[in-house]
């Protein structure tokens, strides 16, 4: 509002009118004249500068517009595809471990020792592609408890799975490149491999197993599945059928992403081996996250990649921002080496084990009169299909309005959607089940009579 030019007061007398420190005003010049807003002359003698004032553009552009002219990866990301969850409950949410059995006294010794003593290269800018005593932390448990084959410098620690899944689609695939991957299946993967410019093909699963029969013609880029089980409908893949396919990638040279998913809770049993064990050709990219074994919000997931591409996948990853924090990726390496994951793992797949039976009761007794569950035994949540040809989608709607957190099952299908819905049993006890199903039985009669 100064015109150009005007003789500023000297800093002594602009202090003692507006009852400051001169050092104040002093510094106030100082910080002006450094901006550009007034220059010193004559010795000490401070002025306004000479800024021109800011024209009026001959063209003033319309926002919303420019807000339009995104890249297709923008597009591809259509809001409606996210489901909007109550954040204060875990209700039926699918794919949620209980946090409450989580040993966070342990962790947090843990943690806070790298926090009390820091070593300097866990606070540096090192490691990009993972630290090195949980590459090979996460080698030997995935040798030995699923059946991967690999080395500690194959692991390439992400931000999650789903990070992984999109620094492969960007790397892998280019427009018009065909992906065969599930139906119904993980729409988040779906979404990544669309904006990279891929054409989906539907791989259909039913109780009855994976439609490997009907192998799309041409060229096949990418193969997605989730074989130990199978998301949502929590199948796995017999062995005869996982070798079928590693057969069918190795003749169209398609590479595989195989993405395991909840295959540590099964509910008979072991859990069945990963398909990349099997891999004699070199072609899976084996996926894997914490999220469910630990917690969501640890955000740790990791990638095995095959030699021949495994330079050129950690290239891109250092430059896709990727990297997870030094010293919690420290934390969980003790986590894993000290034997506290084992222990943890066996005291959930237990709890889980016996809230899945009981969540099966009970989905019984409220919501046998509209739909029953597929048969499966993996995983921390049961695909209900409708008897009738409901509307899942506003079923859903409704209900998580109620704040119960569920799914509409068609959402997981690509091209000719079953309906029903997915619901998550293992945060809960048996009291919130009975409480939380009840409702939902009221609400599915309420939108269906």
């Amino acid at each position: 509002m100064l015109t150009p030019g005007l003789k500023l007061p000297s800093s002594r007398e602009l202090s003692r009118n507006i009852l400051v420190s001169r050092n104040t005003v002093v510094r106030a010049y100082e910080q002006l004249n450094s901006e550009g807003y007034v220059e010193t002359r004559h010795g000490a003698e401070t002025y306004v500068a000479n800024i021109p004032p800011p024209s009026s553009p001959a063209v003033r552009h319309d926002i919303s517009k420019m807000a339009g002219r995104v890249s297709r990866f923008a597009h591809a990301f259509d809001p409606e595809q996210r489901i909007s969850f109550s954040a204060d409950q875990s209700a039926l949410r699918p794919s949620t471990p209980d946090i409450a059995v989580f040993p966070f006294t342990t962790w947090n010794r843990l943690f806070g020792r790298y926090l009390l003593h820091p070593n300097v290269d866990l606070f540096n800018y090192n490691y990009d592609l993972g630290y090195p005593p949980l590459q090979e932390a996460i080698a030997r448990y995935i040798q030995a408890y699923r059946g991967v084959v690999c080395e500690p410098d194959q692991v390439v620690v992400t931000n999650g799975a789903q990070a992984a899944l999109d620094l492969l689609s960007r790397m892998l695939l280019k427009d018009g490149d065909v992906v065969w991957m599930e139906e119904p299946g993980y729409v988040n993967a779906r979404l990544v491999f669309s904006a990279a410019g891929a054409d989906i093909e539907p791989l259909n699963v039913t109780e009855e197993g994976w439609g490997l029969q009907n192998v799309p013609e041409g060229n096949i880029q990418l193969i997605y599945t989730t074989p130990s089980c199978q998301h949502p409908l929590g199948l796995s893949m017999r062995v005869e059928q996982r070798l079928r396919l590693l057969e069918i990638a190795n003749r169209k040279a398609a590479w595989i992403i195989e993405d395991d998913f909840d295959s540590e809770y099964r509910l008979f049993g072991r859990s069945i081996p990963a398909m990349q064990g099997n891999d004699k050709f070199g072609l899976t990219i084996y996926v894997g996250t914490f999220a469910k074994t630990l917690f969501p919000a640890i955000r740790v997931g990791f990638m095995v990649v095959p030699q021949s591409i495994c330079e050129q996948v950690k290239r891109a990853a250092l430059y896709c921002g990727q990297q997870v924090s030094l010293p919690l990726q420290a934390t969980l390496s003790d986590f894993i080496m000290n034997g506290h994951f084992a222990s943890h793992l066996r005291r959930t797949r237990r709890l889980y084990a016996e809230r899945r039976e009981a969540f099966l009761q009970l989905g019984q007794k409220y919501l046998n009169e509209w739909m029953e569950p597929f048969e499966a035994d993996v995983g921390i949540q049961i695909a209900f299909r409708f008897k009738r040809p409901f509307d899942d989608v506003a079923i859903a709607s409704k209900a998580n309005d109620m704040k119960l957190n569920v799914i509409p099952l068609s959402r997981y299908y690509y091209r000719e959607p079953v309906r029903g819905l997915l619901l998550g049993y293992a945060a809960i006890d048996e009291r919130a089940m009975q409480a939380h199903l009840a409702l939902l039985a009221e609400v599915i009669k309420e939108q269906t009579s």
